[in-house]
């Protein structure tokens, strides 16, 4: 016979698991690193915006699926992102990108861009105060301090960039909010970024002002592009930037790499040797 205190413990065991069974579960695939289950953390539609800049921040990096663990420390320092669907202006013409890969090292405040257009292939990179061409990833460089600073705002209006530099920047970021639309306005190597954030406060437009050059982006359907392990780092598939009502580059993203992968960018001898002419704050 069952005892009073057995049947207590069945009774209670099966209360849970049918409320358990009962209960919405979230989608199948790989384990929603830090996000609980992979919900971003959406604003009530019935709360009034904030405007507290650190608050905005700190959901910002995480609905991007920049903090992780108990600490919710930053844990996204390197990124791959590719596509074979892109434009780009290229000394003065509009061309087509038939492949491309952007790589970011944030710990580098590096990037290189590779890209082919007219069967021909370009290696553009930028770390730290330092621009430079290069004929095949870490190979021979060649020193374009010109670029310097064009490039450091590149890396910046990546999302993820722009939530560093945004935190960075302390208390020169500033909130605002105009009929419900949420904006963070920072200054980040020289240029003053405006962006205006969606309900999770992830950016979908951004203007960029640095001496005489205005440059306008916008990012659409963000998501997590892993093609094999979803990582739960949400970036957008589609990224636009305009000068002067001009389309200046166009990138249709196919699959990221969010996983911290092996991205570096070392700053060569004759590329710091040579940069009496770079620019940088």
């Amino acid at each position: 016979m069952m005892s009073k205190a057995s049947a207590t413990v069945a009774f209670v065991a099966l209360a849970v698991l049918t409320m358990y069974a009962e209960a919405p579960q979230g989608g199948g695939g790989a384990p929603q690193g830090g996000r609980g289950g992979g919900q971003r953390q959406a604003p009530s539609t019935t709360a009034t915006p904030t405007t507290d800049v650190k608050k905005v921040i700190e959901t910002m990096q995480d609905n991007l699926g920049m903090l992780r663990g108990m600490q919710r420390n930053d844990s996204i320092n390197r990124i791959e992102m590719w596509g074979s669907n892109g434009r780009r202006v290229v000394n003065g013409r509009n061309v087509t990108l038939a492949t491309w890969k952007v790589s970011l090292n944030f710990t580098m405040n590096g990037m290189r861009f590779d890209y082919t257009a007219d069967g021909q292939r370009t290696i553009e990179v930028v770390s730290d105060k330092f621009a430079w061409n290069e004929d095949a990833p870490g190979g021979k460089a060649t020193p374009m301090p010109a670029a310097l600073q064009d490039r450091q705002v590149q890396l910046i209006l990546m999302p993820i960039g722009m939530a560093k530099a945004a935190k960075a920047a302390g208390d020169a970021a500033k909130i605002s909010v105009v009929a419900g639309a949420t904006t963070l306005t920072f200054p980040a190597n020289g240029a003053t970024i405006t962006a205006t954030l969606n309900k999770y406060m992830e950016p979908i437009k951004a203007e960029a002002r640095y001496g005489t050059t205005v440059l306008n982006a916008t990012y659409d359907q963000y998501g997590d592009w892993n093609d094999d392990a979803k990582a739960d780092v949400y970036l957008p598939k589609h990224i636009v930037q305009t000068q002067n009502g001009m389309t200046v580059l166009d990138l249709t993203v196919t699959n990221t790499n969010t996983y911290n992968p092996y991205v570096i960018m070392p700053i060569p001898a004759n590329v710091r040797g040579g940069a009496a002419g770079a620019r940088s704050n």
